[in-house]
Parts: structure tokens; sequence; C-alpha cells
């Protein structure tokens, strides 16, 4: 079955506000970008490049990806989940059969991962990954002729179970420690500078 995966970024200048206190704006900025350079490249992997939306209303975002042959959508309405909306409703106009949703600040990220999100969701089971937290959503696979009204935001994944349960499908639970753990405060990212180091060591 074909699969579309959406990568929703916020910005490439003003995400990771909570990481203030430590990163300057430019660091910070940097550090999306990097984060982002990641996913693209394990997406270029699976599914590919061709069948992967970047969704965003960051110009700058934008550019970037379709340098790398990303397909891109604006955000015309503020907020990551109408435009998520958006998202579903341009993934089954290219007749895709799922669309796949992964956040763009997962640095450990494999290609892996995402075929097994992707193969863990069918037409009786909708797929969710939590963060390492058990309460935000990483990861997300459904069928894209289905109307799924998304709730990301803080403590997303209970929310998203529930509506996956009231429109009469499973939950099919995805834990993979590289898609559950992103960066979104210091001690995320001084277990990323851990991980690296260790790596580099090796």
């Amino acid at each position: 079955m074909s699969v579309c995966l959406v990568l929703p970024l916020k910005s490439l200048h003003e995400g990771k506000t909570r990481l203030s206190s430590t990163l300057d704006a430019g660091e910070r900025s940097a550090l999306i970008g990097r984060l982002l350079a990641h996913v693209l490249d394990q997406a270029a992997v699976f599914p590919g490049l061709q069948n992967t939306i970047l969704v965003s209303a960051c110009e700058d975002a934008r550019a970037r990806a379709e340098q790398r042959g990303t397909r891109v959508l604006d955000e015309p309405v503020p907020g990551l989940n109408p435009a998520l909306g958006r998202a579903l409703l341009a993934a089954r106009a290219l007749a895709y059969d799922k669309l796949m949703i992964v956040a763009c600040d997962l640095p450990l990220l494999d290609a892996d991962d995402l075929r097994c999100l992707a193969g863990a969701a069918s037409r009786q089971a909708i797929a969710l990954a939590p963060d390492r937290t058990g309460l935000g959503t990483n990861g997300m696979c459904l069928p894209a002729g289905i109307d799924f009204p998304f709730s990301f935001g803080e403590d997303s994944f209970a929310r998203h179970c529930a509506t996956v349960t009231q429109l009469g499908f499973q939950v099919a639970r995805v834990e993979r420690a590289r898609l559950a753990f992103d960066v979104d405060t210091y001690a995320d990212l001084r277990h990323l500078h851990t991980l690296e180091r260790a790596r580099v060591t090796r």
C-alpha cells in the first residue's frame, strides 16, 4: 500500500523555545535545521522524498525541503492540527492509501522505524507512537480515506487513542526507542550529546 509521510514543522527560526535558556536563537535554529535534515535523510530511504510532504508556515523550511525533492504545503491557517487536516486531503487527492505523520525533531529516527509505523496501520487499526513520557504523540499512521480530527499538542496521546476508538478502529501502539526520543528540553539535549559522544568514542 502506498504511504505518504507528512512532516509538520513550526519554523526553522522560532521553535524550541524551551531551550532558550540554554541555546541562543541562532543555535536553536541550527539545531532545528540539523534535526530536520536527519529526518529527511531517513525519509529518503522510506517512503522516499517524492512521497514526503513538509507542512510549515516557514518559507525557509519549505525551500530547504523542496531543494531535497520533498513536496511542501503552506500553513495558511495558523495551527498544527488544521495544517495536518490539509495534508490529509492532499494525500487523499494524490491517491495514497496511508497517511503517516512523524515529528521533525527525532535525532535517532531510522528508516526502519518509519517502516514499522507504516506497517502497523491497517484497515482496522491506526498506528500511534508515543514519546518517551507516554503523553505526547511522535508518530501516527492511518488510512488516508478517513476523516481524522488531529489533536496534537500537550498530552495528545490519550486524546488520539480515544479518537481512534470512537472512530471504530483499533489502536496499534508502536513502541520504538528511536521514534520516542525527541528534543524539547535541556535534559533531552544533554542526553543527545551523551549519545553522540559515546558514538564517537566507539
